[in-house]
């Protein structure tokens, strides 16, 4: 009786860590929520037409403000997130909780616009891009990221995918932002249209993992590109800069959003059970004996 007690004391407590573990995703659909800040090249003019059509058209553009700590490599976009939740939508199971979960923070960077398009209706002009490039990645760490380094502080390189407190972590995800996000377009991988006063607005991308701790809980391919190519993310954010959050630290925009897709077991999760449920049988055998 005492070798089974045991035993059942054993396997409460690798459930209990097991459980414990924030990053442990249950299978089905799921979505990231995460705020971020991003720097980017702004300032296309506000005369209506086709600015540039290539990456070095577009870099060539009069008047622009290149995005800050892009230096000599033409990246429009960059930036740093926090995940605040991970949910299960087919049971709306919270996963993971930023704070008593832990944290997860990660970098994304090397998107550069290649088409910009302004929009003017009377007195105001709207700016729509399309960028080619991206990668992201995402670690898990023991503290939330720091805006206030901003995009060119101490130890910062948004290009390098390096940002203090948050690429010394633990590898969970990384991935490539992949084409799709619009039919017939095999260029560009990412969307996004902003408003050239506020700064106010939204983007979208189709996502592809590539590896990281979590590489064959999220490599699912389970959404369909408007190509018809398989993926294994997307992701929507919206953002602005009103009240001057952003800018103050040196950012363009703060953001929020959502990525969604498809999540399989973790393998170490499976592992855990099986493990459990071997000793569990184990133990009923010894007790029975």
């Amino acid at each position: 009786m005492r070798s089974f007690n045991k035993t059942l004391g054993a396997l409460s407590l690798l459930l209990a860590v097991g459980s414990a573990n924030a990053f442990t995703v249950s299978a089905g659909d799921f979505k990231f929520t995460f705020d971020n800040f991003d720097t980017g090249t702004v300032n296309y003019g506000n005369t209506a037409g086709v600015k540039c059509t290539t990456v070095a058209d577009c870099n060539a553009v009069a008047g622009i403000i290149p995005a800050s700590g892009a230096g000599a490599t033409g990246f429009d976009t960059m930036g740093i997130l926090s995940v605040g939740s991970i949910t299960n939508l087919v049971t709306n199971t919270p996963i993971f909780t930023r704070g008593p979960d832990g944290f997860l923070t990660g970098i994304f960077s090397q998107l550069s616009d290649h088409t910009v398009r302004v929009v003017c209706d009377a007195s105001i002009c709207n700016t729509t891009t399309l960028s080619s490039g991206g990668v992201f990645s995402l670690w898990t760490n023991g503290s939330d990221y720091n805006p206030a380094l901003g995009p060119t502080g101490a130890g910062v390189n948004l290009p390098g995918m390096i940002y203090p407190g948050i690429s010394s972590g633990s590898l969970y995800l990384q991935g490539q932002f992949v084409t799709g996000v619009l039919a017939g377009d095999t260029t560009s991988t990412y969307l996004a249209n902003f408003n050239n006063a506020s700064f106010a607005g939204n983007g979208s991308a189709f996502l592809d993992v590539t590896g990281g701790s979590a590489f064959n809980t999220f490599n699912t391919n389970s959404l369909t590109d408007g190509n018809g190519n398989k993926r294994d993310l997307f992701a929507t954010i919206t953002f602005d800069d009103l009240g001057g959050l952003a800018s103050r630290q040196g950012w363009t925009v703060k953001s929020s959003g959502q990525i969604s897709g498809l999540a399989v077991p973790e393998p170490g999760s499976l592992a855990l059970v099986a493990l459990a449920l071997l000793g569990a049988s184990a133990a009923l055998r010894g007790r029975k004996r």
